[in-house]
């Protein structure tokens, strides 16, 4: 046994009223004798103080089992004594207060301290996650403790500075009335109804979710965010003066790269919402040189984000990237590239500590992965 019980104290203390020795108390709850001596010497409590002096004086009687005042021929008569006695309920209080007090601070040491503060603060500088920062610096405690840590205020990193642990104010509603320029477009079986039927017979197969990153009025370029959900795979592209065929291109330009039949393999079937941008079916869905076949495209209902619900997560995780306010008319290709290599090369919890791209060059094949982000 690591730890008495109350009713084992409770058992202590009747059996020191009954006169029973220390062997027959330690078989009775079934540990060793030194546990019950250690158990009544530390919680033993003062039921009457010393006569005359003020003095703590004890009686040598104290020193054997039962180390308390019992059945003393003194004890209500002469005795000038301090007496003790053992009651069951304070030792259980005493000892979960000691408990308490032993667990309390930080089980680490000066060192372990240090370490976990300045990776903290290198990883918040580097926008990474707190899985990522407590298995890349290999700290030595885990993610939840981490977490307690900064709710505690005992790590020199706070509440703020979790991308979504402060609670945004409620907005107001507001009534206004939404009008598309593409809502006379023919989504006739490609509506989110139909892609769920699409979905049944094929529950092997990765849907990619599409969609725009929200940019400021005055931007001329938008980020096209791709991402296969189950991989956590991400893809970005920047689109000046967005429009549908500017989204065609861009598939064009994928497939240019990896070829019809990855194409076809990484992109089966792709979700979106019902952009303007993306109102060209057929550039999306055919090959422009062949007409072949090469992708299926389904769109949510309308003011459902929540059924494309991957790639809106996705997009928060890039605001860490492009807040919101800042333009992002000054970034190019090949600079949008490295932030989602960055994305894609982070080990996630997930994935089981792989990262979105040992997940998709396992799946797709390392020289698919190559050919559109390079080595």
């Amino acid at each position: 046994m690591s730890h008495l019980t109350e009713e084992n104290r409770k058992t202590i203390a009747s059996g020191i009223a009954h006169n029973m020795t220390l062997r027959e108390l330690a078989n009775e709850i079934g540990c060793d004798p030194t546990t019950i001596s250690k158990e009544v010497k530390k919680n033993r409590i003062i039921s009457r103080e010393a006569k005359g002096t003020g003095k703590k004086f004890l009686c040598k009687k104290l020193e054997k089992w039962p180390f308390v005042c019992v059945d003393c021929p003194h004890k209500y008569r002469d005795c000038v004594l301090t007496q003790l006695k053992y009651v069951a309920q304070i030792a259980q209080k005493k000892y979960i207060y000691r408990l308490h007090e032993t667990r309390k601070g930080l089980n680490l040491t000066k060192e372990e301290h240090e370490l976990i503060n300045v990776s903290l603060k290198a990883g918040k500088e580097e926008k990474k996650s707190i899985y990522n920062i407590v298995h890349e610096a290999k700290l030595p405690v885990s993610v939840s403790t981490i977490y307690r840590y900064i709710e505690e205020k005992k790590v020199d990193f706070t509440k703020m500075d979790l991308p979504y642990a402060v609670t945004y104010k409620k907005r107001k509603s507001q009534n206004k009335k939404y009008e598309y320029p593409n809502n006379k477009i023919d989504r006739s079986n490609r509506t989110y109804i139909d892609y769920l039927s699409y979905k049944k017979h094929r529950i092997n197969e990765f849907t990619v979710q599409m969609d725009f990153l929200g940019s400021i009025k005055t931007d001329s370029k938008s980020i096209l965010t791709l991402i296969i959900p189950e991989l956590h795979f991400v893809f970005l592209f920047i689109i000046e003066n967005k429009n549908a065929r500017k989204v065609v291109d861009t598939f064009n330009f994928i497939q240019n790269l990896i070829g019809i039949e990855s194409f076809k393999e990484v992109f089966p079937s792709i979700l979106t919402d019902r952009d303007p941008s993306f109102s060209d079916i057929e550039g999306i869905e055919f090959d422009p040189n062949t007409g072949e076949l090469r992708t299926k495209l389904f769109f949510c209902d309308a003011f459902r984000s929540n059924q494309k619900a991957s790639v809106e997560n996705m997009n928060k995780q890039i605001r860490k990237f492009f807040p919101k306010g800042k333009s992002v008319d000054n970034f190019t290709q090949g600079q949008i590239n490295l932030i989602a290599k960055t994305i894609n090369e982070t080990p996630l919890h997930s994935l089981d500590g792989a990262t979105p791209r040992e997940a998709f060059s396992l799946i797709f094949g390392e020289e698919t992965y190559i050919k559109i982000f390079g080595e």
